[in-house]
């Protein structure tokens, strides 16, 4: 199986992915990790098919890479419940 290289997670940022055919770096914005989990769930899959903006070929991105690149909730406040 074929893995995607991804770069670290920054603070506000989106996640990052490199082709693993072409090398090119693309990303995908917090609203398509969002979708991306959702569907991958919902179909019970293990990866997410992700195509390369440059040559189109189909990168797979395993579904704890995308739970690691998802926006957390906001955490209440210590008053609040």
């Amino acid at each position: 199986m074929e893995t995607v290289r991804c770069a670290p997670p920054q603070k506000g940022s989106d996640m990052q992915l490199r082709c693993y055919r072409c090398g090119w770096s693309f990303s995908l914005s917090r609203e398509q990790v969002d979708f991306a989990l959702e569907s991958t769930r919902a179909k019970g899959g293990q990866h997410y098919d992700v195509h390369c903006t440059r040559c189109r070929t189909v990168n797979k991105v395993p579904l704890k890479q995308l739970e690691k690149s998802a926006p957390r909730p906001a955490a209440p406040a210590a008053g609040e419940s």
